[in-house]
């Protein structure tokens, strides 16, 4: 039974959703390209496809592709599952993913049926979806402001508000930092996948595997890293590595580094992930769109010259970053998720 537990920690067999494009209804707009967080999607005379060009990389369900998509062109089937080893999963779920149902309704019942009986903050956190697709436009001081201040009224344990912003609309300081974060993944990209699949633009080799001593060291690594060591999160990696073109900022306008107090109170992972989602859904109700890359923290704990030239300083660390900017058409609205686990004590 330990044994089992701990097998098959690398690329480990997984049954992914399936991702079909309706070749009758796609226009060829690459809104769903650039808005894919592993760039699962190409463009293939002038019509969206699959990238076949490796297995273990497939589809998150994130659904994001489906809503940017101007013509519904994109149907997602089935779920995400593991069914052994250390990253087993398809003993957690009861039931495919569902859309938001927070008043009961059944599934099939449109949004927009109930809609008038929710609150504001509610209609937020349904219709947000994370923004890849930004306009250029700068986003004004003061929008920023209201959502730093949202941020800062979100609570934190023993009220220590162990936050800093460094607001960064520099796009030669964005370019930057966005390179340097670039070729730090690429020594992780080196470690983790087969090397066939370290350039996009190759046709790439889908019977390529890990070498022993890759597999050896996500073994390894998994105790220390956690889920950073799950195959999905390697797509994402593999999508910013792989691809000279790709900005790991989506160019976005504006990037919120979101700094904590090391010496913060229980931590400081919980007070900033409140605060930044505060963060979040007031900039979502204010029309604008955000993303969260959480990229940027490594690369700036050994880089110490461009983090003190960012006013990065002891005791701050970054903790994560927000994309932030007006988005490009329509990026919010509905998907399904997993169903929520609960368990009642009465």
């Amino acid at each position: 039974m330990f044994f089992e537990k701990y097998r098959l920690v690398s690329m480990p067999p997984a049954r992914f959703a399936r991702l079909r494009v309706d070749q009758e209804k796609c226009v060829g707009c690459h809104r769903c390209v650039e808005s894919c967080p592993i760039q699962l999607l190409e463009i293939y005379e002038n019509k969206v496809r699959s990238n076949e060009r490796y297995d273990q990389f497939r589809c998150l369900t994130c659904e994001n592709c489906v809503v940017v998509c101007p013509n519904d062109a994109i149907i997602i089937e089935g779920e995400y599952r593991v069914p052994k080893g250390f990253w087993k999963n398809e003993h957690l779920f009861k039931s495919e993913k569902t859309p938001p149902s927070p008043l009961g309704t059944p599934p099939h019942v449109p949004f927009e049926t109930y809609r008038d009986q929710l609150t504001d903050i509610e209609k937020t956190i349904y219709l947000r979806r994370s923004n890849r697709l930004y306009r250029s436009k700068q986003v004004e001081s003061n929008l920023i402001e209201r959502v730093i201040e949202a941020g800062r009224f979100a609570p934190s344990a023993g009220n220590n508000q162990p936050w800093k912003f460094i607001v960064i609309q520099n796009p030669a300081i964005l370019d930057e930092l966005n390179q340097k974060v670039k070729k730090r993944l690429k020594f992780f990209s080196a470690l983790c996948f087969p090397h066939e699949w370290l350039d996009k633009k190759a046709p790439g080799d889908k019977s390529a595997r890990l070498k022993r001593w890759q597999r050896f060291l996500l073994s390894v690594l998994v105790h220390f890293v956690g889920g950073d060591a799950d195959q999905r999160a390697h797509g994402g990696l593999n999508a910013v590595t792989s691809d000279p073109s790709y900005h790991s900022f989506f160019h976005a306008p504006t990037v919120i580094l979101l700094l904590v107090d090391k010496r913060a109170i229980g931590g400081t992972e919980l007070d900033m992930g409140i605060c930044a989602q505060n963060m979040v859904l007031a900039a979502h109700s204010l029309k604008l769109g955000t993303c969260y890359v959480d990229l940027v923290s490594k690369t700036l704990e050994y880089d110490k010259k461009f983090s003190r030239k960012l006013g990065i300083r002891y005791p701050f660390v970054v903790a994560t970053t927000l994309a932030i900017g007006y988005p490009k058409g329509t990026i919010d609205g509905l998907v399904s998720r997993e169903k929520a686990r609960i368990e009642w004590i009465r």
